[in-house]
């Protein structure tokens, strides 16, 4: 099962995920990423309660971040970042140790193991 919930202020809108995000629900997760991608300047996503990650939703996650990134927009997470999500960017080999660009100000890699601490990112 997935779902979901927005909150949107002025500046952002933080997209709270919880259940699986594995290939059953890529297309729901998918159209609701694009949702909220068009509709703010920066999209918060909070996975904590996240149980299941697969490789189809790391795909859309980069997907969505590269987007951002071409339409200068911001993608990034907050709240702690679940085992599962942890375990399945690294035997994806998503993981890493430094920021996707190291000239990132906004911190928006979401692959850095340091960053999956809920500090804000």
């Amino acid at each position: 099962m997935f779902d979901y919930k927005a909150d949107r202020t002025e500046d952002k809108t933080v997209l709270t995920v919880n259940g699986e995000l594995t290939i059953q629900n890529a297309a729901a997760f998918r159209d609701v990423l694009l949702e909220y991608l068009e509709k703010t300047g920066h999209l918060v996503l909070n996975l904590e309660n996240v149980t299941e990650v697969d490789l189809s939703c790391l795909q859309l996650l980069r997907s969505a971040q590269i987007t951002t990134t071409e339409l200068d927009r911001r993608l990034t997470m907050d709240g702690g970042c679940p085992e599962s999500f942890r375990k399945a960017a690294a035997d994806s080999g998503y993981l890493r140790e430094e920021a996707c660009d190291p000239s990132d100000c906004n911190k928006s890699c979401l692959w850095t193991e340091a960053d999956y601490s809920g500090g804000g990112v």
